[in-house]
């Protein structure tokens, strides 16, 4: 587990003014995110400071060392000169070691392996290297600092029941198929299973739809809000304009056993859930498997199933909107 306030010392070559304000810029919205992060200006700037010292303290005791790569900083590791090149004698023995420990953040344009020192070579770095994508970017920093799984890999379940298949004749395959029985029984306990796990896979693949549109389009924007965990209102934006907003909750309004997913389109009151443009249901199939179905789909005219078929049909909508 993470500390709260996780430690880190950020170290750079001073390639320019530009180049160190916006180190210093990261160094402060790390800060700003619970992160304590520190620069050789910050620990400067009201106390003489032994630099070396500092740099061997720093790299010690931190809880993540942040490279930050630059074709300067490449050249000055390579021949041990200056900070860097000190740094570098420090960190050569000290990244067999704990190697865990360093993040690597790229600041170049075009040829990356010119931006690499060769004790670097084959590490995986964030690459910061376009500033339109600074915030994706500093989210997965965030993520790697405080050591949370940006994918939530699922557990290895147990293993499942396999048999082999005998060999017999497609005659019999094909004309028992009608008569032979399925017991199989589907409890409401699996329907809202399933549904609860529908309700989540289609708000992730909401989110993902949104983000892909938010990278391909600079003046879009979309905001998550999270009433509860079975509650959240996604609001889009164009030129930082409000222009349309989902509602999707899980529940049941009728008061039946069974939950849906109920979907709400445009502007509307949080704390009313009365109304809604249209409910996902559980289906039970005739080979007794779960499906999916939208039983209002006049908004969509849709026959999807499944939850990416859904989160599908509901982006289109979201899109149709988006585009007047």
């Amino acid at each position: 587990m993470s500390k709260e306030h996780p430690s880190v010392f950020i170290s750079y070559s001073w390639d320019s003014e530009e180049h160190e304000n916006w180190v210093t810029v990261l160094a402060a919205k790390l800060r700003e995110n619970g992160v304590d992060a520190t620069i050789d200006k910050f620990e400067t700037q009201s106390k003489t400071v032994n630099l070396n010292r500092m740099m061997i303290e720093k790299i010690k005791n931190s809880d993540n060392i942040l490279l930050i790569l630059t074709e300067n900083y490449a050249k000055k590791a390579d021949t041990f000169q200056g900070g860097v090149g000190y740094e570098t004698n420090l960190l050569i023995q000290y990244i067999k070691d704990n190697p865990d420990k360093i993040i690597l953040i790229m600041r170049h344009k075009g040829d990356y392996r010119k931006a690499v020192p060769f004790y670097l070579e084959g590490f995986h770095f964030i690459n910061f290297s376009h500033d339109d994508q600074f915030d994706i970017k500093f989210d997965e920093l965030l993520y790697r600092i405080y050591q949370v799984d940006v994918i939530d890999v699922p557990k290895v379940g147990p293993k499942p029941k396999l048999e082999s298949k005998k060999i017999i004749y497609d005659r019999i395959v094909n004309e028992t198929t009608n008569i032979i029985p399925n017991f199989k029984e589907i409890t409401d306990l699996d329907k809202n299973k399933f549904m609860k796990q529908s309700y989540s896979k289609i708000l992730s693949l909401l989110y993902e739809f949104a983000e892909q549109t938010k990278q391909k389009n600079n003046n879009f924007d979309y905001d998550k809000d999270i009433v509860h965990n079975q509650k959240t209102i996604l609001r889009f934006y164009i030129n930082g304009m409000e222009k349309y907003a989902v509602k999707i909750w899980l529940g049941n309004l009728f008061g039946g056993k069974n939950q849906n997913i109920y979907l709400s389109y445009g502007r509307f009151n949080i704390d009313s859930d009365n109304s809604f443009n249209d409910v996902v249901e559980c289906e039970v199939t005739k080979t007794k498997d779960l499906k999916l179905k939208m039983t209002m789909n006049f908004m969509t005219g849709s026959n999807a199933s499944d939850a990416y078929g859904i989160a599908t049909e509901i982006w289109k909508q979201i899109v149709q909107y988006l585009n007047h």
